[in-house]
């Protein structure tokens, strides 16, 4: 059957008819875990937003593997506004994640989870905004400013960014850049002399300094379930996979 030829303001009542009933795609205003104390944001009277996912965005994701960037940062970078995202901490980076999936493709979020007991599969919905938030408390700042028992000295640890994930991808990484992460030791901020005491530190500094640049703040993803098979209880992770952003 064939439809008769329409003009411009025509069409475009038919295609705004046609998509009456899909869901909004503007963007909502969102409160970070860290509550944005430690950015300079691009338009400081402005809040940080975050607007659904549209299919562009989706062919994005496969674009940036092809390329061999991180499709998670690609994605914010396109959905979230007034922040630079290599300059989110993990933390908030995480919590956009998870309200990117839920503002996208609905609040459940159907996933497997082992049971660490008997290993079988579970599949459970999470509902991903009901996960727990732990807001940083009314003294949180970066740099975290530490005492280094052994050698009896202060240090200033600077938290992890986005834009150090590739030195905190392994745990060789990690204690071989640790000094990255030291912004001062007893005031001084020479980055040789900081690289040269951390890598003689006794292990106990080292812990101390570990232990600040990690934190337990922000979404909890931890997820407890009784098995169905075994009905032993678990606590796991909840698993983000390449399929977080797909309709399941």
């Amino acid at each position: 059957m064939n439809m008769p030829q329409q003009n411009d303001s025509a069409k475009q009542q038919i295609i705004d008819d046609l998509l009456k009933e899909a869901p909004s795609n503007e963007a909502i205003e969102v409160e970070l875990p860290s509550e944005g104390r430690v950015y300079q944001l691009e338009d400081p009277t402005a809040p940080i937003t975050i607007r659904p996912m549209t299919f562009d965005d989706e062919k994005s994701l496969v674009n940036a593997s092809k390329n061999n960037q991180d499709p998670t940062n690609v994605i914010l970078q396109r959905c979230v506004t007034n922040i630079k995202v290599q300059d989110l901490l993990q933390m908030d980076k995480l919590f956009l994640l998870m309200k990117l999936r839920e503002i996208s493709y609905g609040d459940d979020y159907n996933t497997l989870l082992i049971c660490q007991h008997c290993k079988s599969e579970n599949p459970t919905t999470v509902k991903l905004s009901q996960l727990n938030v732990n807001p940083v408390p009314d003294d949180f700042c970066d740099p975290v400013e530490v005492f280094l028992p052994d050698i009896k000295k202060k240090a200033k640890v600077k938290l992890p960014r986005v834009k150090d994930e590739k030195v905190m991808a392994d745990s060789t990484t990690i204690f071989d850049q640790l000094w990255r992460f030291v912004q001062e030791i007893e005031g001084y901020t020479d980055k040789s002399i900081i690289a040269a005491v951390v890598n003689k530190l006794p292990i106990r500094d080292v812990r101390t300094i570990l232990n600040a640049i990690k934190t337990d703040y922000g979404i909890d993803t931890r997820i407890k379930f009784a098995c169905k098979d075994c009905g032993g209880v678990s606590v796991v992770e909840l698993p983000i996979t390449a399929n977080f952003f797909n309709v399941s």
